[in-house]
């Protein structure tokens, strides 16, 4: 996780740490679905960043990224982990963004949704709506109790980072990971997950390669009841497919996410499957759609698709 641009955001780490030893604020919560939501659409390509706050009591802290559209100045809804990088707009932006439950609208009613150090352009400004005070005042100042001690000394530039699960890998430097463990879990494996659909639905041969594990043992077991094996292999066939109509559409409400193991997980979740070959006549058909997630050195990667029909959309029992 990087930290905010040079100087940013920083003083206010320190003080939250030290307000953390008395009370940490309650997290700003927000709805499960309007994350997902925010996942599936998300174009990192066009969001900047324009605020950041911190959940969790030191250490055990994980910072999220409040973005905003750079075209049409609308803000997102819920916050982002990532890493940020500086655009040659000199506006920053961010990459690797995995959207969180927790509300930027909460946030900002909390008062915790740190601003300063952040540009945005004067266009931008133009179309963004006023904020509340909240969203520019500087965070709530420790209780009493804290604001005599001596605050912790936060390592200059440092980013808090997520809290790994039992058995997985520790971000860079040791840093813990934020609790709770599962959703954060949650969380990256959607994120990854919104990616493919998107690369699915744009016939983007890159954005889905991204994330599919780069290996022979890759295997994409199809509706008809062959398997596939292999990262090109794959590759080669779903952009032969491409060529005519082929659309993913996931049903949010009965997404399932089960961390089975250290380091993997299992996505399983209704969705719309529309396809037609080139000129023809598309038809739409409700499958099953189930993927194995491992998690390598450069994130979760998606290494087995498992693809089940079912003949009524109206028999699911469950996902």
């Amino acid at each position: 996780m990087a930290g905010p641009q040079a100087g940013a955001g920083n003083g206010a780490a320190a003080s939250s740490s030290a307000a953390g030893d008395a009370q940490a604020p309650a997290a700003p919560s927000g709805n499960f679905f309007s994350s997902l939501k925010q996942a599936f659409k998300q174009d990192l390509d066009r969001e900047v960043v324009r605020g950041h706050f911190d959940v969790g009591s030191p250490p055990d802290t994980h910072r999220y990224y409040c973005l905003v559209d750079a075209k049409t100045g609308k803000s997102e809804a819920n916050g982002v982990a990532g890493q940020l990088v500086q655009r040659p707009d000199g506006m920053t932006g961010i990459k690797a963004g995995a959207v969180s439950f927790y509300s930027c609208v909460t946030a900002e009613q909390q008062g915790i949704l740190v601003t300063t150090g952040y540009t945005l352009s004067a266009a931008i400004r133009s179309k963004t709506a006023p904020a509340p005070a909240a969203a520019t005042a500087t965070p709530t100042p420790p209780a009493p109790a804290a604001a005599n001690a001596s605050p912790t000394p936060a390592a200059p530039n440092a980013t808090p980072a997520p809290r790994a699960a039992k058995g997985a890998e520790v971000a860079p430097g040791g840093a813990p990971v934020a609790a709770p463990v599962a959703a954060t879990v949650q969380t990256e494996i959607l994120a990854v997950y919104a990616r493919f659909i998107a690369g699915q639905n744009a016939h983007d041969r890159a954005a889905v390669s991204d994330v599919l594990l780069d290996s022979k043992d890759f295997v994409w077991a199809q509706m008809g009841g062959t398997s596939l094996w292999g990262h090109k292999e794959a590759m080669d066939a779903f952009q032969e497919q491409w060529k005519g109509t082929w659309t993913l559409d996931p049903q949010l409400k009965e997404v399932r996410v089960a961390s089975v193991a250290p380091n993997v997980a299992v996505l399983i979740t209704p969705l719309l499957f529309t396809q037609g070959d080139p000129g023809g006549k598309p038809s739409t058909v409700p499958i099953r759609w189930s993927g194995v997630f491992v998690k390598t050195a450069g994130g979760w990667r998606i290494s087995s698709i498992f693809i089940t029909p079912f003949a009524s959309w109206h028999a699911m029992s469950g996902p």
